[in-house]
C-alpha cells in the first residue's frame, strides 16, 4: 500500500484550487478553515499543504508548531468517510485540527482519541441568511437603525457587485485602508493578504459586492459560497461614513441571498478580539461552532 510519506505535499496555491475545489463539496460542516479563501489569505501562515491519496485529499499545517493534519475529505462525503484513511500515516500518533464540533462523537466512535481540546477564539459566528438580509423583528433594531441612517445621510449610496470594472476602485481603497490602519502585526498581514486576494480576484470563485457614496467606495465585502453557505472573508468600510459597515453586511447578504441558494452565513471566527467578537455576537449567531484539535493514537 502507498502510504502518506510516499506522497508529494504542496502548498496549496490558486493554481492547485481546482484540484481541491471539489472535496470542499460534501457532507460536512462548512467551516471557514476548508475554504479555498481561507486557504489564500492565511496558507503562508499556516503553511497549508495538500496531496491526494487515490481519491482521498489530504490537507495539513505545517509551521513552527509541527505538523497538524485535517481529517481526510473523500469527494461528496462527510468527515467520517476519510477516517479511515487515517491508517496510512506511519506515525503512531496523528494531531488532528478543525473538526467540527457536531463531527467529535464520529471521530471518537471510529478512532482512539488521546487527546482533545477547542478555544472559543476559533469558533466560527453562523447566522441565517434571512435574518441578516432582513434584520427583522426586535433583535435588529439597532442595526435597522443603521442601515436607515446610512440611507438618510448619503442619499447617492449605490450597491454594486465588484467586477473587472471596478476591481481597480476596491484595490484603490484596499491600499489606503491598510496605510491608514493599525500597527498591530496580525491587522498588518491580513491586509497584505486582501490585497494580495484582489490581485487574484478574477481567478477565483469569489462573489463580492460594494458601496458607494457620490461615486466614491465606502465600503465592500467578499466571500465565496460552498454548499449554500455564505462564508464572509473580507468586509472593510469608511468608518467616516456612519453606518457604512452594517449596510455593506445587509446590502451584501441581501445580494447573495436573492441570487444564490444560501441560507446559512459563515462570519468565521473573532481570533480572540474582544471588540470583534461582541461585534458577531450583536448579529445573532444561530450558531458559534467550535472546532476542536485531537491527537488520535495511529498505532493499530
Amino acid at each position: 500500500m502507498q502510504t502518506l510519506c510516499a506522497l508529494q505535499f504542496k502548498p496549496v496555491t490558486p493554481q492547485n484550487y481546482k484540484e481541491i475545489a471539489p472535496y470542499l463539496i460534501g457532507k460536512h460542516a462548512v467551516i471557514c478553515d476548508l475554504s479555498l479563501l481561507y486557504f489564500h489569505m492565511w496558507g503562508d501562515m499556516l503553511g497549508i499543504e495538500y496531496a491526494f491519496f487515490g481519491d482521498v485529499l489530504f490537507l495539513r499545517r505545517n509551521n513552527k508548531y509541527g505538523l497538524s493534519y485535517y481529517p481526510p475529505l473523500v469527494k461528496g462525503e462527510g468527515l467520517v468517510a476519510g477516517l479511515s484513511y487515517l491508517s496510512v500515516l506511519e506515525a503512531p500518533e496523528v494531531r488532528l485540527c478543525a473538526v467540527p464540533e457536531h463531527e467529535v462523537e464520529h471521530v471518537e466512535r471510529h478512532c482512539r482519541v488521546l487527546e482533545k481540546g477547542t478555544s472559543r477564539r476559533w469558533a466560527d459566528y453562523v447566522y441565517n441568511a434571512s435574518d441578516l438580509a432582513t434584520l427583522s423583528g426586535h433583535r435588529y433594531n439597532k442595526k435597522r437603525n443603521l442601515v436607515h441612517q446610512f440611507e438618510r445621510l448619503y442619499p447617492t449610496h449605490l450597491y454594486e457587485a465588484i467586477s473587472a470594472d471596478n476591481l481597480a476602485e476596491v484595490q484603490a481603497f484596499m491600499q489606503r485602508f491598510a496605510d491608514g490602519g493599525e500597527a498591530n502585526e496580525d491587522k498588518q498581514y491580513e491586509n497584505r493578504r486582501v490585497l494580495a486576494l484582489l490581485e487574484d480576484y478574477e481567478e477565483l470563485p469569489l462573489v463580492g459586492g460594494l458601496v458607494r457614496v457620490d461615486g466614491e467606495i465606502a465600503a465592500f465585502s467578499i466571500g465565496e459560497i460552498i454548499d449554500e453557505v455564505l462564508l464572509v472573508h473580507v468586509e472593510k468600510a469608511d468608518r467616516r461614513f456612519k453606518g457604512a459597515y452594517q449596510y455593506i453586511n445587509y446590502r451584501f447578504v441581501q445580494e447573495q441571498v436573492s441570487q444564490h441558494a444560501v441560507v446559512p452565513v459563515n462570519r468565521e471566527d473573532d481570533a480572540g478580539d474582544e471588540g470583534l467578537r461582541q461585534a458577531k455576537l450583536s448579529y445573532c449567531p444561530v450558531q458559534i461552532l467550535h472546532k476542536y484539535h485531537m491527537i488520535i493514537d495511529n498505532k493499530e
